[in-house]
């Protein structure tokens, strides 16, 4: 039966009343978890003003753009976002390359996520191997093709969230097969580098013992392990993406660049 005029205009009203964060997320799927937001940096998950990590319902086939690496949307329909990914929706490189270009203003072009230890970086962005450097808070692991659970084509990659030792991190990843995994302990042999902006002024605690379930090659949940979905791009065709060519160093990323492009 249908309602009254009058309840139905009352349910419009509540509807629009709704916060309209309640909609940015991409297919409506909520994020899993958030770091480096203002209340609790890396150490607060549930802080909502950090940036979102997605693992469910990814809308793979569509487009991710943003106006600020929090809010996340599949159109850009008054062509004021920048897109954070060509068309594969939440692949696991979506989210460090979000983080990158949104805190940093670094933009990560690459084929897939394990060509991170091999392609040419933007300035400003370093690149060392396990054991060779100690990384922080904020810093880029990247897996190495088939290393821990990772595609054996395309590799993984996530964001250091805390430094236990020179040999054993806390990650925070996108595209896992579980949710349990969103938040993960890992040993740097799972990777194959780590990338550090220069602009990155997080600090490590003291040394702690390495976690007893921390992910190394030997030994990792086969059902938590990264979602392989014949993808890893995050490029796709580079006619379709929007590329910052500013030199000028006011005009910061994503003020010197908008998708689509004018013609």
């Amino acid at each position: 039966m249908a309602l009254p005029l009058v309840h139905r205009f009352a349910r419009v009203l509540a509807l629009a009343a709704l916060p309209q964060f309640a909609s940015a997320f991409a297919c409506g799927a909520p994020p899993s978890a958030y770091i480096d937001g203002q209340r609790g940096g890396f150490t607060d998950f549930t802080d909502s003003t950090g940036f979102p990590i997605f693992n469910k319902e990814h809308c793979y086939g569509n487009p991710i753009f943003s106006t600020n690496g929090h809010d996340t949307y599949t159109s850009n329909p008054f062509n004021n976002r920048t897109m954070t990914n060509s068309g594969f929706g939440y692949q696991c490189t979506e989210f460090p390359q979000r983080y990158y270009i949104f805190r940093f203003h670094k933009r990560l072009v690459v084929p897939s996520a394990a060509d991170l230890c091999t392609f040419n970086l933007p300035q400003g962005v370093s690149r060392f191997k396990p054991g060779q450097g100690t990384p922080v808070p904020g810093d880029i692991f990247v897996f190495g093709r088939g290393m821990c659970g990772a595609s054996g084509e395309h590799g993984h990659v996530s964001i250091v969230t805390k430094v236990y030792n020179p040999s054993s991190i806390q990650i925070a990843q996108q595209n896992m097969r579980s949710e349990r995994s969103t938040i993960a302990n890992v040993k740097t042999s799972c990777g194959c580098g780590f990338l550090h902006a220069e602009d990155n002024l997080a600090a490590n605690m003291p040394w702690t013992d390495t976690p007893s379930d921390a992910w190394d090659p030997d030994n990792f949940p086969w059902d938590d392990r990264p979602m392989d979905t014949n993808g890893g791009s995050l490029i796709g065709d580079p006619a379709d993406m929007c590329t910052c060519r500013s030199d000028d160093p006011t005009q910061i990323w994503p003020l010197c660049c908008k998708f689509p492009k004018e013609k």
